[in-house]
């Protein structure tokens, strides 16, 4: 593993934050195998690099928590800085070391350098380029959310929502661990229309159509993960029969032995019928559960803007829309489906239990809370991302 830690010491990090930052990084380091490479950046107004790419072991692991000892808050935040210096330090990893990963740590919104989400979601694109990852973290209540979102989905990594700094350190372990059971890297899943079928768009985060070509950038895969491709795509059916809709081909490279791409491919058949029944006999249960997981999804994005909107009562409506077409879905899934569709229906009920909590009178009987409502929005955010396995 190749992993660059870049961790934000803007002034608003001051504190608890700052605390968890520190005691998460460590953790980080103490987490890493020997042979792995770290590099670590901080930033505020500048970029400050804590470590070049070191290779941990017995007499640089110490060295490396100790640096990480030293963080301190001060300043702005060039959040496109410190991304930089973590990404261009990817581009020089050793083939050795396939699984690269930035790991960023922010609560703020990006004020020093280019700061919107469309240029910092090019920047993570050259992470991908340099077959690198962007997990990005999100602390507190004051972080932007639609950039630290595009980071994730254009280099095909990772967003996490921490309400509370004391969750830093166990998100970050279990990023390590998800890391540490990687099987595949660069992994890329495209699907070619057949002579007559064209693919109108893309449903799945992250996914685009490319010269009439579905591409979705899928990066790492790890151990027992599920990705699931949602498309649209229009053909002829004035003509019954069987027939094949698509090409699906998946290129990857191994954990262990990165200069070699596998790729494997696998028709997409269809039949055209004029028969509603057998139509409706062929309805396939997972494709319904992406079908729903897809809706669900779409749905706490909405009520993350309502929310932010101070619209709570469209928000309840939409969370309800999203428990509704998972709770269909699952009634008619098998149990393997079923039981994934149940963990998505209860991280959609948790965002809507903070909603409602967001919308209750405070304890003094005023009206509710600027932060609950603010951290309500995150959480629904954070539950889409979630459903599309960001």
């Amino acid at each position: 593993m190749d992993l660059s830690l870049v961790i934000d010491v803007s002034g608003s990090m001051a504190g608890e934050k700052m605390q968890n930052a520190r005691i998460a990084a460590q953790s980080a380091v103490e987490s890493l195998r020997d042979g792995d490479i770290l590099s670590i950046y901080a930033f505020s107004d500048d970029v400050y690099e804590l470590s070049a790419p070191v290779v941990i072991g017995a007499g640089t692991r110490g060295e490396l928590i100790r640096r990480i000892g030293e963080l301190r808050d001060l300043g702005s935040t060039n959040l496109y800085g410190g991304l930089a210096a973590g990404i261009a330090r990817m581009q020089q990893a050793p083939a050795s070391h396939a699984v690269r990963r930035v790991v960023l740590i922010s609560d703020g919104h990006a004020n020093v350098g280019p700061s919107d989400p469309g240029s910092l979601g090019n920047l993570a694109s050259g992470a991908s380029e340099a077959r690198a990852q962007v997990t990005a973290i999100g602390v507190g209540l004051d972080y932007d959310e639609q950039t630290l979102g595009q980071l994730a989905v254009r280099s095909a990594g990772r967003l996490y929502h921490l309400a509370q700094p004391s969750q830093m350190a166990s998100i970050l372990r279990e990023e390590m661990g998800l890391l540490a059971n990687t099987v595949a890297t660069d992994v890329v899943i495209e699907v070619a229309p057949a002579p007559g079928v064209v693919i109108l768009e893309g449903l799945s985060m992250g996914s685009r159509v490319e010269r009439g070509h579905l591409v979705v950038p899928v990066g790492t895969l790890v151990a027992g993960q599920r990705r699931e491709v949602l498309f649209r795509a229009r053909l002829d059916t004035a003509a019954e029969g069987a027939r094949t809709l698509a090409t699906a081909r998946v290129a990857y490279r191994g954990a262990t032995d990165a200069a070699r791409v596998e790729a494997t491919t696998a028709a997409i058949p269809i039949t055209v019928t004029r028969d509603g029944s057998v139509a409706a006999r062929s309805r396939s249960s997972e494709v319904s559960a992406m079908v729903a997981t897809y809706d669900a999804s779409q749905a706490s994005l909405a009520a993350a803007r309502a929310i932010e909107q101070g619209n709570l009562r469209a928000a309840e409506a939409q969370f309800a829309a999203a428990e509704r077409s998972l709770d269909e879905a699952q009634a008619a899934a098998p149990a393997a489906v079923a039981a994934e569709l149940r963990d998505r229906r209860d991280r959609v009920r948790q965002a809507r239990r903070a909603a409602a909590t967001a919308a209750a009178p405070s304890a003094s009987g005023g009206a509710p809370a600027p932060s609950a409502a603010r951290g309500a929005a995150l959480d629904a955010y954070d539950a889409a991302y979630a459903l599309e396995a960001y």
